[in-house]
């Protein structure tokens, strides 16, 4: 079997990479001239990466042509990080990107390709959030990540590929980017630093990265669910605090929270968990880790390799 992984170079991407090496798979990806590939240093001389960018449609068909992969995991990404604030450039990325994505992949004779999309594009809700409930984006990457999904569903309908897109909550592990919440909660009590967080009443749906990974490798079997969106969460949400205290029991760190240290955003909301019913009957996904579990994870991860990547 042969795969194509779009945003390989990033978090999701490598530990997707990573994974389907160890189920034999053959990997290939697509990488920026300029990319930093530190998370994929190891595996690197495993991988078939090929030069290009999907703002040019012309090294998106040419890697397609060449690898000819059986599916493709559609993870590249731009506008997740507050220091990603081109609004042409996140729209660009979501929706145009996409569809240069999709015309090359049906040229190569894909079979299937794996979408990816964000909680981010329910926007605020007071409930477990439902994939079959209006979308309420509200931010430029919201709003392109949403444009993406529909897309992807139009696209799978007209053109007969089949797409399913996965909706993913807050993920965490290895490799994850070092300025993010989990990277910098461990790397402040590896050091018995204080913390600064949001409100601490501010709530995510955290879900470990070995779950994530679990989730792409069985949608890529159900062709079946073309045109379906599913969230990938774990069903539970915990506070900022909660995460908090949690590594605190995990580590025995002597840090304290510094709470409102950052001012609110406009993603920070108490209630932010996936309503899971349609993944768990649809693609019979369930999460294999607790926060505690994954954290735990994490953070032997960070004790072995001396910490995320400065």
């Amino acid at each position: 079997m042969k795969v194509f992984i779009t945003g390989i170079a990033g978090f999701v991407g490598a530990g997707l990479a990573r994974a389907l090496l160890t189920d034999g798979v053959e990997v290939h990806g697509l990488v920026r001239p300029s990319s930093d590939l530190w998370r994929l240093a190891d595996i690197k001389d495993q991988l078939h990466l090929h030069s290009g960018d999907l703002l040019d449609a012309l090294s998106v068909q040419k890697a397609l042509q060449e690898s000819r992969p059986d599916t493709i995991f559609h993870l590249s990404v731009y506008g997740a990080y507050p220091t990603q604030k081109d609004k042409d450039l996140i729209l660009r990325s979501s929706l145009g990107a996409t569809m240069t994505l999709l015309d090359a992949a049906k040229e190569a004779g894909v079979g299937m390709v794996v979408n990816t999309g964000s909680s981010s594009e329910y926007g605020t809700k007071d409930h477990p959030m439902r994939e079959d409930e209006l979308i309420e984006p509200n931010s430029y990457y919201a709003v392109g990540k949403a444009a993406q999904t529909l897309y992807c569903q139009q696209f799978a309908r007209e053109e007969k590929l089949p797409i399913v897109t996965l909706r993913l909550f807050s993920v965490y592990g290895p490799y994850e980017e070092p300025t993010r919440f989990i990277p910098t909660l461990i790397e402040k009590m590896r050091a018995n630093e204080d913390v600064p967080l949001a409100d601490p009443t501010v709530a995510r749906d955290f879900i470990y990265l070995d779950d994530v990974v679990d989730a792409y490798r069985a949608a890529a079997l159900k062709p079946e669910l073309s045109g379906e969106v599913l969230n990938i969460g774990t069903g539970t949400q915990h506070t900022l605090q909660e995460a908090f205290d949690t590594a605190v029991a995990l580590t025995g760190s002597s840090s304290k929270a510094l709470a409102g240290a950052y001012g609110n955003r406009t993603f920070d909301t108490p209630v932010w968990v996936a309503d899971m019913e349609k993944t768990t009957t649809r693609l019979g996904f369930k999460p294999a880790h607790t926060l505690e579990a994954g954290l735990a994870k994490t953070i032997e991860w960070a004790n072995e390799h001396h910490g995320y990547k400065n």
